[in-house]
């Protein structure tokens, strides 16, 4: 059977679905038996839900699983009104974001009703991810990220809510909010060390949180990687901790090559591959300099790089 055929098939159960629920409205049907037809009505409509699915026919199956979602609220069935409605969610993803998202906060209110929270917690990163790849709104991302890590907390789930709460503080410095993310990474970083199997990701975790304190000060970042490796000593003979302590000195001595080479991983290191240290790494390099007699692409005839806009390295490579 072909999409138009199955779309035909799906469109026939809805209108089945719809008589269902008419008939159920009437009177004697009140008298006798009225909810069964409801019933009935909820399991068509799924049927015809699936049916759009098959079809590809994403909104149509979107519409048919909240029209099942509805009529089960009424027959106070939350918690199959709550599945309803995530499938719903999950149909709109690839048609509507944001209607969406619409669902799965309906589907949330629900289960936080219930006592649910690890499902809604679960729900919440799911519309998180939908603000981070389909709207492209990360304040909004964020929000969710943290009311899950919240509920995962509620549940003593600490794991699921410090992965939550690493993607804020991803986030976080990515917008500049440094001492948000240099509170989460510290907080991650200190439950992490104490654990046997999370110990050894305790140093990846005060690095970051000393690179935002890089890009709010260099006196704060020498401060904190003093304080890290009083706090966890393993720290002091990492790779990430050594790192650090070279972008410092190179920063101290406005040495630009010396800086480069720290984050390329020239001179035998690795270079630096994780996406959030190295955007981090590279923030502080424009102001080593700043002051210095450099042309900017952005406008050839200025001899001071732009606030913000990087400077060229002696090898003619820019640095944004």
């Amino acid at each position: 059977m072909d999409n138009s055929g199955k779309e035909a098939e799906a469109m026939a159960l809805l209108a089945e679905a719809e008589r269902k629920v008419k008939n159920s409205q009437s009177f004697f049907s009140g008298l006798f038996g009225g909810s069964s037809k409801v019933e009935e009505a909820c399991e068509i409509y799924a049927r015809a839900a699936n049916m759009f699915k098959m079809a590809k026919n994403w909104s149509a199956a979107g519409n048919a699983f909240c029209q099942a979602a509805q009529l089960h609220l009424q027959l106070q069935s939350k918690h199959d009104a709550a599945t309803c409605f995530v499938d719903a969610g999950n149909a709109f993803k690839k048609a509507d974001p944001q209607e969406a998202i619409n669902c799965l906060m309906r589907a949330i209110e629900i289960y936080t009703d219930m006592g649910r929270f690890t499902i809604a917690a679960k729900h919440h990163i799911s519309i998180a991810e939908i603000y981070e790849t389909e709207l492209v709104d990360i304040e909004k991302a964020i929000a969710h990220y943290e009311q899950s890590a919240d509920y995962y907390k509620g549940e003593e789930s600490n794991s699921s809510a410090n992965k939550c709460l690493l993607k804020v503080a991803g986030y976080a410095a990515q917008l500049e909010q440094y001492q948000k993310a240099i509170d989460i990474y510290e907080q991650v970083g200190t439950t992490a060390m104490d654990s046997p199997l999370l110990k050894y990701s305790a140093k990846d975790y005060f690095f970051k949180a000393a690179l935002c304190h890089f890009c709010i000060d260099m006196l704060n970042a020498k401060l904190a990687v003093q304080k890290y490796e009083e706090l966890f000593p393993a720290f002091s003979d990492s790779r990430e901790c050594k790192l650090m302590k070279k972008l410092l000195e190179a920063h101290e001595e406005q040495n630009v090559d010396g800086y480069t080479e720290a984050v390329s991983g020239r001179r035998g290191g690795r270079p630096l591959r994780l996406s959030v240290s190295l955007s981090l790494c590279l923030r502080p390099r424009p102001l080593l300099c700043a002051p210095c007699s450099l042309q900017s692409p952005r406008n050839p005839h200025s001899q001071v790089a732009p606030r913000g806009a990087g400077c060229v390295l002696p090898s003619g490579r820019w640095w944004p």
